[in-house]
């Protein structure tokens, strides 16, 4: 199937909204103007395999740059130098020969059109066409609008993720003790979190394939993390109904987003197969040059997901603290009760004993001589909190692991486990 009609089922099949479809890269029209463009260069005399040997021997070029005001401005320029005979000449040309003498080489001026000393600028000779100007004033309008939609979509998904950003707060804020998580989704929301960080929708964090993901990946990454989500069935053991709406919300979110990523490819493919079949029915050559002096300050240049998938982390993600921002480097589990140690890395309160009962003096991160420095003055009382207020079950759960170490170092391996009460033979 041609790309064109390709373009045209894809925009009206995806079920974009109307005012996107309005603004999608106008590949028919752009196409009826190149056919005016090869029409206006082989009446100049210019056809493509003319051009291309022109251009091989640097006796052509084609100049595209952009205006002061930002529209771009093509020229193709020829060597005055020239023969008559290596110059082709144009229709108009042909007949104007037969009206005008010519003296000395040099047609009279003010009865004849062809190229004269005025013309010549830098040693070259401009050509006149005016189709090529038409062409690149429709395609930098579309992808300047194109960069005002996606300006305006980035605005609202903006907005929508400070909005699920206070709710997920709101459900997902921790109680003071245990008996109390039955009024938060905290653990549910950890849950989610974790998973949708695992998926990488959006990105990838992996050596081979690191950087922003293209929308049939992307999609793929999403099924992937629904089907975890359900598997578990997370959204059933929601305890307030407020996390149920938003999840959905947060659904939609990731659904809108991955739609502007589509629409955003779809159109930057547009893009590159009409300059592509520019330079293959004109033989000017513009296919490096042209992601230059296009102006774009975003539409081009960048991937819609980047800025939304920032902020989605900061306002939404980041509002449930994940346990692997918190846990100790050398037992990988939570960093209970945290030494922050003068060169700052923090670790947990046993793993810090144990290095120092073993003369161990070094920072494990940065080998700094800090170990044996440390004392109980060096327990970050405002992490402890912060812990205590985030992770109730896994501080409890540490804390009971710390006592059972405390008594293998106290008692020998034979008591540690003996947490019943004592009995009297």
């Amino acid at each position: 199937m041609k790309f064109g009609h390709a373009f045209k089922d894809a925009l009206q099949g995806e079920h974009y909204p109307q005012h996107w479809v309005e603004k999608a890269i106008p590949y028919r029209q752009l196409k009826k103007i190149l056919g005016k463009v090869r029409e206006e260069l082989i009446r100049n005399g210019y056809d493509p395999d003319t051009l291309q040997r022109l251009l091989e021997a640097h006796d052509a070029e084609y100049r595209l740059w952009a205006g002061d005001s930002q529209q771009l401005q093509p020229k193709l320029v020829v060597r005055p130098t020239l023969s008559a005979s290596a110059l082709p000449a144009t229709p108009q040309e042909s007949e104007d020969e037969a009206a005008c003498p010519i003296t000395d080489g040099q047609r009279d001026a003010d009865s004849c059109s062809p190229v004269t000393p005025k013309d010549a600028e830098d040693g070259w000779v401009k050509i006149p066409l005016n189709s090529d100007s038409k062409f690149f004033d429709v395609l930098q309008t579309d992808v300047t609008n194109l960069d005002s939609l996606q300006n305006q979509e980035q605005k609202s998904m903006n907005d929508n993720i400070a909005v699920l950003g206070t709710e997920i707060s709101e459900v997902a804020k921790p109680q003071k003790g245990l008996i109390r998580l039955s009024k938060s989704d905290l653990y549910r929301w950890r849950e989610i979190f974790e998973l949708y960080l695992a998926a990488q929708v959006f990105f990838s964090t992996n050596e081979a394939s690191g950087g922003g993901r293209n929308s049939e990946k992307a999609q793929k990454q999403l099924v992937w993390f629904q089907d975890e989500v359900t598997k578990r069935q997370l959204p059933h053991k929601f305890k307030l109904e407020a996390s149920t709406a938003a999840y959905s919300r947060f659904l939609a979110l990731n659904a809108t987003l991955l739609q502007n990523l589509q629409f955003q490819e779809l159109n930057q493919t547009a893009v590159t197969k009409i300059i592509k079949k520019f330079d293959k029915q004109t033989s000017l050559g513009i296919k490096s040059e042209f992601p230059k002096v296009i102006h774009s300050s975003s539409f081009i240049a960048e991937n819609i997901a980047k800025n939304i998938c920032a902020q989605l982390s900061s306002e939404v993600l980041g509002r449930v603290p994940q346990i692997l921002d918190y846990t100790c480097t050398i037992c990988l589990a939570i960093c209970w009760l945290p030494i922050r140690l003068d060169c700052s890395h923090i670790f947990c309160i046993r793993c810090m004993i144990k290095m120092q009962n073993r003369n161990k003096e070094t920072c494990p991160l940065c080998r700094a001589k800090t170990v044996l420095l440390a004392t109980e003055e060096h327990i970050d009382m405002d992490l402890v909190r912060f812990l205590e207020r985030w992770f109730p079950k896994e501080t409890k759960e540490k804390q009971k692991y710390n006592e059972i170490e405390r008594r293998k170092e106290l008692l020998g391996e034979h008591y540690a486990e003996n947490t019943g009460p004592c009995t009297m033979m």
